[in-house]
């Protein structure tokens, strides 16, 4: 392809992956001949300094410092002053991801095998917590599932420092995003533990909680934000029997309307799940 880049370093060999802001590319370290994942802001991009910094200062520094064996490694930061481009180089992650195994492979995921993993997940982002960091875009598709069964939590696109995070600072996407997300609210550990809670919930059942078959974009936005708003988490036991009132309950607080009514902490969610699969055992 001819559009594809041309990084010093670098062979940029095909497009795996684009969103609103950066595109990403599947390539190979020259040096040392490994497969690397390279993140391109878009060109038309590079001149708003908000969303620059934000490429540059947040989240490749945040690929830099997170060093947790569940988040990609930073392989190289590339700035084309010349050419106006930014490149963020990290370490490519084999497999696939956990949106694609639960729609395309296995449906839902049992829970003796579900909790397993979804601690895992929520290891990490405790970590990311502890580092200051709001991940903001918690969601299936930004988890990968290695070959070897380990998870990676990636794209860390959106993410914000905790201290004075906002709905400005990113997006999300819709469906696991709380109301103080989508409201413009002061966000904290909450809002990931929202966005945990409804990955939790469709890793147990193979569906989403909040949905709408509305064929108009903008309307099936506004009808899912209204349900994530009003209406009660639905009970999984109607998806899969075999789900427990206890389990419910702990997903319910998960995505509890009110900030304050939620897990305060991935520890706290954390606890309450090992407490839970400990009994479970007895």
């Amino acid at each position: 392809m001819d559009n594809l880049p041309k990084i010093p370093w670098y062979h940029v060999d095909h497009l795996i992956a684009e969103g609103g802001t950066a595109k990403v590319y599947w390539g190979i370290d020259l040096r040392s001949g490994f497969p690397v994942a390279i993140k391109e802001l878009k060109i038309r991009h590079f001149k708003n300094p908000v969303i620059r910094q934000k490429f540059k200062d947040t989240e490749a520094q945040m690929y830099l410092y997170m060093q947790h064996p569940n988040i990609p490694k930073l392989v190289d930061f590339i700035d084309l002053k010349e050419t106006e481009q930014l490149f963020i180089v990290m370490e490519f992650i084999e497999g696939r991801s956990l949106e694609s195994y639960i729609y395309q492979e296995i449906g839902l995921i049992p829970e003796h095998k579900a909790l397993p993993m979804f601690l895992e997940i929520l290891d990490t982002v405790a970590y990311i917590h502890k580092k200051g960091y709001l991940h903001l875009d918690i969601k299936s598709n930004n988890v990968m599932i290695q070959p070897n069964g380990r998870l990676k939590l990636i794209d860390l696109g959106i993410a914000s420092r905790m201290t004075g995070a906002s709905a400005s600072t990113g997006f999300g996407t819709p469906a696991y995003m709380p109301p103080e997300q989508t409201e413009m609210g002061k966000l904290g550990a909450y809002t990931d533990i929202f966005a945990l809670g409804i990955m939790l919930f469709e890793m147990l059942t193979g569906r989403l909680p909040f949905t709408s078959d509305n064929p108009n974009s903008r309307q099936n936005l506004a009808e899912i934000r209204q349900k994530i708003k009003f209406e009660p988490t639905p009970k999984m036991g109607q998806f899969y029997p075999p789900i427990t009132s206890e389990l419910q309950i702990i997903v319910d607080r998960a995505l509890a309307k009110n900030p304050m009514q939620r897990y305060q902490s991935c520890e706290e969610f954390t606890n309450h799940t090992k407490g839970y699969m400990r009994r479970k055992k007895h």
